[in-house]
C-alpha cells in the first residue's frame, strides 16, 4: 500500500473512484479482497473513515470471501461428516446477498 500511494495515476484512478462512493467500493472490493484488507488498502485514499468503515462491514456480507469468519466456517463445515459444502456455499451466499443488498441501499441513512 505504501509503494501505491507514491505512482500518480494510481493515486489519481483510486482516489476518483472512491470519492464519494466509500461505501460502495469498500463493500465491492471487500467481496473480492476480504473485508479487512479492503479497508486498510483503502484508508490511504479517503478521509471519510465513517463511510469506509460502514462500507466494509456491510461488504463483511456476500461471497464467503469477504469475510475470514465466513471463510473459517466454510472449512470447519468442510471438514464434517457429510458435508454438503456446494449447498452450504449456495445457501452461504443467498442469504448474505439478501442481507448485503438492502444494507447497501439503507448505508446513506446508517451513515445519519
Amino acid at each position: 500500500m505504501g509503494n501505491l500511494k507514491h505512482v500518480e495515476p494510481v493515486v489519481t484512478l483510486v482516489g476518483d473512484m472512491i470519492r464519494r462512493r466509500e461505501v460502495m467500493v469498500s463493500a465491492l472490493a471487500s467481496q473480492v479482497i476480504s473485508n479487512v484488507p479492503a479497508v486498510i488498502m483503502l484508508s490511504g485514499f479517503t478521509d471519510n473513515a465513517r463511510a469506509l468503515l460502514v462500507g466494509t462491514n456491510i461488504g463483511g456480507l456476500g461471497m464467503p470471501v469477504a469475510s475470514l469468519a465466513s471463510l473459517i466456517s466454510l472449512r470447519i463445515y468442510a471438514k464434517m461428516p457429510h458435508a454438503r459444502t456446494g449447498r452450504y456455499l449456495a445457501w452461504f451466499t443467498a442469504a448474505n446477498i439478501v442481507l448485503l443488498v438492502p444494507l447497501l441501499a439503507l448505508a446513506p441513512f446508517l451513515m445519519g
